[in-house]
């Protein structure tokens, strides 16, 4: 797993910029925001696996760190997206699950998810939540969801988040509703052309106030 999350870190472009959390019953920072390959791998060397699952807390604190990049013109705009990557349920965290989509969906943030799983708990009713989960969190921020029951097949998943992170479009509008009513407002995106699938989020949240 730590060799897949390597390979994916050292895809990465100059200017982009990685966060290593990990996450068990506790949340930690193993590398805050940086572009340097050789800490972003060293990070990812010190994950370790074991304990209870604090998922959401993760989520919630790695949204919160990518909400407070602004940028101060059109040029740095940068694309988001957080990947996560767990191999069950979330069995400790305090922030619940329906505050940690709802932040996501105000965010600007892509969620891609990657699901581990066993013969032993793909059919327990705790791994059916977690994939329900991680199937909302994805689909609701224009993401993607991957389920695998062997690691080997992690380095494959990386590279196609890798490859679509580097091929997305953005696509703007201005909405003929103008009321500032703090309503959830959905989007739908269809092109023309056959065989594509398009996968951007779910919608957004109208302004509020004056």
């Amino acid at each position: 797993a730590q060799d897949a999350a390597v390979g994916f870190a050292k895809r990465l472009r100059p200017q982009d910029l990685a966060e290593v959390v990990d996450f068990d019953s506790r949340v930690v920072i193993r590398q805050s925001f940086t572009s340097n390959a050789t800490e972003l791998e060293q990070a990812i060397r010190r994950t370790s696996a074991g304990g209870s699952t604090s998922m959401y807390n993760a989520v919630y604190i790695a949204l919160k760190a990518l909400k407070k990049f602004v940028a101060a013109n059109v040029d740095e705009i940068r694309r988001q997206a957080l990947v996560v990557l767990s191999d069950g349920e979330d069995t400790s965290s305090l922030v619940g699950f329906d505050e940690v989509l709802d932040l996501a969906k105000r965010s600007e943030t892509a969620i891609f998810c990657i699901g581990l799983q066993s013969h032993d708990t793909s059919s327990s009713r705790g791994f059916r939540e977690a994939t329900f989960a991680l199937r909302q969190l994805a689909t609701q921020t224009g993401g993607r969801a991957f389920f695998i029951d062997d690691v080997k097949e992690l380095s494959n998943v990386y590279q196609q988040i890798s490859d679509e992170l580097s091929s997305q479009y953005t696509v703007g509008y201005t909405s003929k509703n103008v009321r500032r009513d703090g309503t959830w407002r959905r989007i739908i995106v269809r092109v023309e052309r056959q065989g594509l699938a398009v996968r951007t989020k779910q919608g957004y949240y109208a302004p509020t106030g004056p």
